[in-house]
């Protein structure tokens, strides 16, 4: 993403339809929608495409606005609402035609206000013509010009995207980079209440993400683009993910679709663990998902101020995940505190070290020599009495480093003779903090 590429906030009181106006926008659904208002906490970010050039803005979901917060939640998300409109060029305020013109809308109104030349009114859930006349009221409110939208069924969103354009347009916006050009996506993962959003406030330096005490509070998944020693990376904050079969309400199961899917569209995860709780069978299946997916992970252990420590404590912490996640053995480990900022320097560098690692490609006439000499000739592979023979090794891909071995009889190589390749590869060249695929081939 660069730097600047305008962004539009969507704000207005609960459950008028912003994130569902957000997923029609930016064209797939990344916000979670449900007719129960206080669904969307944190401001929730993605590149949507205006207009018949498909102009990229910076999208922007919000919670549900309220100025007379009735509890700590509400004013929590209200002040996020508020960081939004701060960092906006253009903004969205949406009412609900169905509902009409209620107190909460004026006390939204009057905040935009002194804002008006940047504020596009949306009258949302006009589903047909007949309802047009419900729009009226909203006039009211002030505003110069409205627009009639179904955020449901697309309808007049045409409209609204070339009056978004009319505000925040430049003459080089056409030109601007995809969102993804030169940043590294981190997807920040992990059980919930284990200090996610700690973590990301903390490499911001600002409360990007809504933080409170309550286990779950992230629903959404929530980029955060922060720069560091001239570089630009994605911090992509999930909802915490629970056991499948601890999760009966469709929110949550949502949730773990969401954080599934930003393992997917990551290039590194990073896996947050709870240093005052011992690694999990959950925290062993998220790590497995992230290695299925091929992705680079770094453990993240995370509240490492709150242990009683000796020169024997982080060794042993460090044994027992890597014996309890030996399939991600591979992963860097960083112990870190969230509130004191211990060791969160170390990220970025860490970061660009597994992302290299994961491009990484080895000279076909280096590993063949390495293949020969080291790894086929010092284990031989005998299978139903008779020698399974090797003949080459090539990497066919990176991200994640892929390689494919050559031989008589694929079909009788074993799980474990994979592994035993796998490490020497390991013992070579590292790959630290990256997957390895091993895929092997008949030798015609």
């Amino acid at each position: 993403m660069r730097a600047e590429i305008p962004t539009i906030s969507i704000v207005g009181r609960p459950n008028v339809g912003k994130s569902t106006l957000f997923n029609r926008m930016v064209r797939r659904k990344k916000a979670i929608v449900m007719n129960t208002p206080g669904i969307t906490r944190d401001r929730n970010y993605e590149v949507a495409r205006l207009g018949d050039f498909e102009v990229p803005v910076m999208l922007v979901d919000t919670g549900g606005f309220l100025r007379d917060a009735p509890d700590e939640m509400t004013e929590a998300v209200g002040k996020q609402v508020e960081f939004a409109i701060a960092e906006s060029d253009a903004i969205i305020f949406m009412v609900d035609g169905r509902s009409g013109l209620v107190p909460q809308d004026e006390e939204v109104a009057a905040f935009l206000r002194p804002m008006a030349g940047s504020v596009v009114l949306v009258v949302n859930k006009i589903d047909t013509p007949k309802h047009e006349s419900l729009a009226a009221e909203f006039y009211a409110l002030g505003f110069e010009k409205l627009f009639s939208v179904s955020a449901e069924h697309n309808l007049g969103i045409g409209e609204l995207a070339d009056r978004l354009l009319e505000i925040v347009s430049t003459p080089d916006a056409a030109s601007n980079e995809d969102e993804g050009d030169g940043i590294t996506r981190c997807a920040i993962v992990g059980r919930p209440n284990v200090g996610k959003s700690s973590i990301v406030n903390a490499l911001l330096g600002k409360d990007r993400v809504l933080v409170h005490d309550v286990a779950g509070t992230t629903r959404d998944a929530v980029d955060s683009v922060v720069r560091c020693e001239k570089k630009e990376y994605m911090l992509i904050d999930t909802a915490g993910i629970r056991r499948r079969s601890k999760i009966t309400e469709f929110l949550e199961k949502e949730s773990m679709l969401i954080a599934e899917r930003s393992i997917r569209r990551s290039d590194i995860t990073l896996l947050v663990l709870d240093a005052t709780d011992a690694a999990t069978s959950q925290d062993q299946r998220i790590a497995s998902v992230v290695v299925e997916q091929g992705k680079g992970l770094i453990v993240v252990i995370n509240k490492w101020d709150l242990i009683a420590k000796d020169e024997r404590t982080m060794g042993a912490f460090v044994n027992d995940i890597q014996q309890k996640m030996a399939f991600a053995a591979f992963a860097p480990m960083v112990f870190v505190s969230a509130i004191t900022k211990q060791r969160l320097v170390k990220f970025f560098p860490m970061i660009d070290s597994v992302a290299s690692e994961c491009k990484r490609r080895i000279g076909t006439g280096v590993l063949n020599r390495f293949a020969r000499d080291e790894v086929f000739t010092k284990h031989r592979m005998i299978k139903r009495k008779r020698p399974v023979k090797f003949y080459f090794m090539t990497q066919a891909s990176v991200e994640p480093p892929t390689f494919a071995v050559f031989t008589n009889r694929p079909e009788d190589v074993d799980e474990a003779y994979s592994r035993y390749i796998e490490g020497c590869l390991r013992a070579k060249f590292s790959f630290e903090g990256a997957p390895i695929r091993i895929h092997f081939r008949k030798h015609h």
